[in-house]
């Protein structure tokens, strides 16, 4: 168990690597903070918000099969995601990513490739054969400067959401068309 102290020390490098994370983030043009912004996430594992509800994306246990869910901030390893980059065609926008789960290095995608509406999010095995595993990272807008993003399955082309923005913790994540909701945004912290 951390006490106090060490619990201010963990503070206070968080705080240090969000300020280091934000000068990455705020370049004159938000082309080039976009890319800025898939570079630098792939090198630490960060916790995601989703924008309307407030809560994080995490998972219900391990192993194949396994929800992703949202819950409220608790720092465990299950709320922490690593962005790895999977595709680096030249001339190509799409950079596909993984998603990677720090608890157990699985990755997060859709359950059976589903293609429709409401198809649940899943962990399951890095599988560069599994484009349900594959995400485009979507800078979306700012909000007060920081960037408010959309996660967006490579297979079916559908955004990562919280169902109707609920705030029940442990609701499942899902993929639904594409909209402008904000259970559909996510930021990226430290």
């Amino acid at each position: 168990m951390v006490g106090v102290r060490g619990s201010r020390r963990l503070a206070g490098g968080i705080v240090a690597a969000v300020a280091t994370l934000v000068s990455l983030l705020a370049p004159a043009g938000e082309a080039e903070a976009d890319q800025l912004a898939t570079q630098s996430v792939q090198t630490y594992y960060l916790p995601i918000s989703n924008k309307e509800t407030g809560q994080y994306l995490s998972t219900a246990g391990t192993g194949n099969g396994a929800k992703v869910v949202q819950y409220g901030f608790d720092g465990g390893p299950d709320q922490y995601w690593q962005f790895v980059k999977q595709v680096d065609a030249s001339g190509e926008d799409n950079d596909r990513y993984w998603i990677v789960n720090n608890l157990d290095h699985r990755c997060a995608g859709i359950s059976g490739g589903g293609l429709y509406d409401g198809a649940p999010a899943i962990m399951w095995d890095c599988n560069q054969d599994a484009w349900s595993n594959y995400w485009y990272i979507r800078l979306d807008w700012y909000e007060d400067g920081r960037p408010i993003y959309r996660l967006v399955n490579v297979w079916s082309g559908k955004c990562l959401a919280i169902p109707a923005g609920s705030t029940t913790p442990e609701t499942q994540a899902i993929q639904w068309r594409c909209a402008n909701d904000p259970d559909q945004q996510w930021r990226l912290t430290l």
